[in-house]
This record gives C-alpha cells, structure tokens and sequence, in this order.
C-alpha cells in the first residue's frame, strides 16, 4: 500500500512494506534515488535490529546461536499502519514467529514520518517488551539521487572530520579493523568519485559532526540532520547515479568480534521495559 504525505509544496511516498520512504518532493524537485533495479531496487529500507552482515552468519544471544539476516528483517515486513494525517504518518511492528527465530525478544518498533515545509522527520522509536536487557543495531538507510556527473558532488560537514574508515572483507562479509584507508582528513568537505565505493560501504565510526549535506556544483541537494545517531555509513551501488547517507548505531560485524551480539561495536541496549527514539531529519538544499 503507498501512502502521500502533503505539505505546502512538499511531498512524501511512503510504501506500508518496510514502511519505506519511496518519494520526497520538495517544490517539485525528488530529492530520493528512483529504485530503479538496474542499480539497487531500494531506495530507504529501514535497519533493525540488524546492521550489515554477522561473521560467518551467526550471532549468540544468552548463549543461544542465531542467524539475523541482512540489515534486519523490519524491511521485510509488511508494518501495521497506526495513524495516517496529511503530512504524518506512523507505522509499527512487533514481535512474531519469524522475527523470534532470529531475535529472541519482545519489542515494539514505531516509525514516524513528518513532512514539513522543506522536507521530512523521521522518528523510530524502540521499546523494550521482553523481561530481559535488548540489544539491537538500528539505522536508516536513504538513498538520494545524483543526476549528471558524480564528480560533481561532494559532502559537506559542519565539523571538521577525520575518518580512517575500516576495509570491508567482501569474501568475508566483515570489516578489516587493522585495514584501514582515510577518506577525510582534517577536512569539513569530502570530495565523491564512483571509485572510493567499489569495495563496499564507508563507514564512518564516529564522526564528529550530527549532520551532512550533499551539495552538487549548483550548490543545491540535501542535508540529513542525525543527532541520535553514533556513526554513518557511506554508499551506493557500483556507478550509480545516487548516495545513501545512513545513519547507525551500530554496524556489521568486525573480524576480530566477539560473536556475542550484545559485544557488537556500537550496540545499543535497552533495559526490559524501556524505549528510546532515534530521530533523523532530510531537508532540501
């Protein structure tokens, strides 16, 4: 099911699947990457409770092995829609049979979309249902376009940002700890070419800044505001006309993890009981 959020001169498709946001128009102009399945057939799945890929494909929660697949199963899911305005809307989901054989606890996940003037808020919100401490990786994953040539582009941060970003092993499906190449130096603004992609996703660990823009040579793009967030990741398929900046806490596995989900760098935890929101925030340029 699509739903179209509306405000002003700015609008939003949302599919109920994943509760993806397929669509964000802001005075006529799309600010998100087409889906086209050429390249990638996404364009903003959500991550939860999973970022990237486990070491050799499992994970021991309490002592039990499991296997959580890629980037989380929330985007697999067809969300319940609890609320629908003009310009907001809120889907969730909970535990069942599936997601239990994967991640062997109680929850509640909330998603909320708020369109304003200039763009769109997102919140996902956590809620621990289970007797127990969750931990979980949640993230973002949008994908914004970038017509004409990629050179063209660059990322600029508010803060000034070092990022010796960790080698993802493609065979392996881990990143690299002691294999690392520095993608910014001392350097509020990142220069983009399609090459520094070609083995996967850049992330950076903890960035100093909570926000991002991607400017063309026009100066126009996007901003994405994350302020809850501990990392970002970097990517786009090989030679595709977009970038995804994602927001994590959390990633995939290192080669020198323990194999102890709640051990994972950047885990987050949850006391039995307890919730927490993570808010990111996409805006025109």
């Amino acid at each position: 099911m699509e739903i179209t959020l509306k405000n002003g001169s700015c609008e939003a498709k949302i599919f109920s699947k994943g509760a993806e946001l397929k669509s964000l128009k802001v005075g006529g102009r799309e600010l998100m990457w087409s889906a086209d399945p050429a390249f990638w057939a996404n364009t903003s799945p959500l991550l939860f409770p999973m970022i990237g890929t486990l070491k050799e494909g499992k994970t021991l929660i309490n002592g039990k092995e499991y296997s959580i697949s890629k980037h989380g199963f929330a985007r697999d899911f067809e969300l319940t829609r609890e609320k629908v305005t003009e310009d907001a809307a809120v889907f969730s989901l909970v535990q069942n049979d599936t997601t239990k054989a994967m991640f062997p606890f109680d929850f509640k996940f909330t998603i909320e979309y708020k369109l304003n003037d200039n763009g769109i808020t997102i919140k996902q919100t956590v809620k621990n249902n289970s007797s127990e401490k969750m931990p979980y990786c949640i993230g973002c994953h949008p994908a914004f376009a970038t017509p004409g040539e990629f050179t063209d582009y660059r990322l600029e941060f508010p803060e000034t940002e070092t990022a010796n970003i960790p080698n993802y092993n493609k065979v392996t499906g881990v990143y690299e700890p002691n294999n690392r190449r520095t993608i910014i130096e001392n350097s509020k603004v990142m220069p983009l070419n399609h090459e520094m992609f070609y083995n996967d996703v850049l992330y950076m660990e903890h960035p100093v800044s909570r926000s991002v823009k991607l400017l063309g040579k026009d100066n126009k793009g996007v901003k994405v505001d994350f302020p809850d967030f501990t990392g970002l990741g970097i990517w786009q398929a090989k030679d595709a006309p977009f970038l995804c900046i994602e927001p994590w806490c959390g990633s995939q596995d290192f080669e020198d993890c323990s194999g102890v989900f709640a051990e994972k760098k950047g885990i987050e935890i949850l006391d039995a009981g307890a919730e927490k929101s993570y808010t990111y925030t996409v805006s025109a340029v």
